[in-house]
């Protein structure tokens, strides 16, 4: 048995795993920030994700305008028919590759370039290149947007109970996450986490 497969763990996990599949309309992303962003995102604003899903459908459902990007094309074709089914058309749903390096010469990064600074209320970030699309994200967000980082155990260290965190392991701090947190710091921040994975929502000042 894996280390992290402790009695908390394991608590953690069937609770999570009980609420995805009572709440299969929602997104992945922690409970926490689900209720939070409930509250936040409004029906005037307009954003931007990386990693499509069910967050597409959902983000779409209660803001004016969204556009998803994906880099996976079979997911791609599925969330393309759920959007099609819900019959919502105020999302921009695009396939771009991510697999150029470096990872800012890809058209998955330049998908994001290509908004005016201070023009998003909010942006989530749940896919590649993550550490270089918050960096970026930071100027495209209006002043009180929301940066949310799905996983961000991943990335940055600090004190969790998700299990993949990167906490005591310095090799893998990549210097754009060094930049990010440096940079981030005068932002408001809300931490979650449901002790499988964490999610951050940062909000502009």
């Amino acid at each position: 048995m894996k280390k992290h497969w402790t009695p908390r763990y394991i608590y953690n996990r069937i609770k999570d795993y009980y609420f995805e599949k009572n709440n299969q309309h929602l997104p992945w992303l922690t409970p926490d920030a689900i209720n939070l962003l409930t509250d936040l995102i409004n029906k005037t604003d307009v954003g931007i994700e990386f990693g499509s899903g069910r967050s597409t459908t959902w983000f779409a459902s209660k803001c004016k305008f969204l556009t998803s990007i994906e880099d996976h094309e079979g997911w791609y074709n599925k969330v393309t028919e759920q959007l099609k089914t819900q019959e919502l058309d105020n999302v921009d749903y695009l396939f771009r590759e991510s697999l150029t390096e470096p990872a800012t010469l890809s058209a998955y990064y330049k998908a994001l370039e290509s908004f005016e600074n201070k023009s998003l209320d909010f942006i989530l970030v749940d896919g590649k290149h993550r550490g270089f699309l918050s960096l970026l994200a930071m100027h495209k967000l209006k002043t009180g947007g929301l940066l949310i980082i799905d996983n961000i155990e991943r990335c940055i260290p600090y004190k969790t109970y998700a299990p993949h965190s990167i906490y005591g392991k310095s090799e893998k701090f990549a210097k754009e996450w060094i930049k990010f947190v440096e940079e981030i710091k005068p932002w408001r921040k809300v931490m979650t986490s449901n002790g499988v994975t964490d999610t951050f929502i940062y909000i502009k000042k």
